[in-house]
């Protein structure tokens, strides 16, 4: 049996439309790491002690770093206030661990950890379905935000061009 990287598995349960789906997903993948992931991005009871902006880094071209994140997920209580494990690191630290985290983990991992800095939690995936597949571990759920509307200038079509070709081809 093939592990799964947490991205996929996070983009297989956002690929699922009906909740109950999405929790026997969640249940059939239950790992540690995924749980303090999601934790992390879904729960305001726990705040980061470094910026919430994404760091210079290099994204991971290694093809073996698919499964990294599992290994380096035991450092993320380094980057939390509330938990202990950080507090004889100093801020510059910190950041260089996460830098270096980000450039070690498979390059959609590395995406996933930086949603998880921002507080960034999926609209697929809500706090509710996380609490039923496994048992309440959110807490005080952050807020969804909606879905933006693009804003700006409508694209300019050419004459003689048809619409609905230019926004398929876009």
């Amino acid at each position: 049996m093939t592990t799964f990287s947490l991205a996929e598995i996070i983009a297989g349960v956002c690929e699922l439309t009906e909740a109950s789906e999405q929790v026997e997903y969640l249940k059939n993948n239950n790992s540690k790491e995924l749980r303090n992931i999601l934790i992390l991005m879904y729960d305001n009871k726990f705040t980061f002690a470094i910026p919430s902006t994404a760091p210079p880094y290099t994204p991971s071209v290694h093809t073996e770093s698919h499964g990294h994140l599992y290994r380096e997920a035991r450092k993320l209580s380094f980057f939390v206030n509330e938990m202990p494990d950080g507090k004889n690191l100093d801020r510059i630290r910190k950041e260089a661990l996460f830098i270096q985290m980000l450039e070690t983990v498979n390059a959609d991992d590395a995406i996933l950890l930086l949603r998880m800095l921002r507080k960034e939690p999926y609209p697929e995936l809500l706090a509710e379905t996380i609490n039923e597949a496994f048992n309440g571990i959110i807490s005080d759920p952050v807020s969804a935000t909606p879905l933006k509307k693009k804003r700006g200038r409508p694209f300019k079509v050419a004459p003689g061009e048809d619409v609905w070709e230019t926004k398929i081809a876009r």
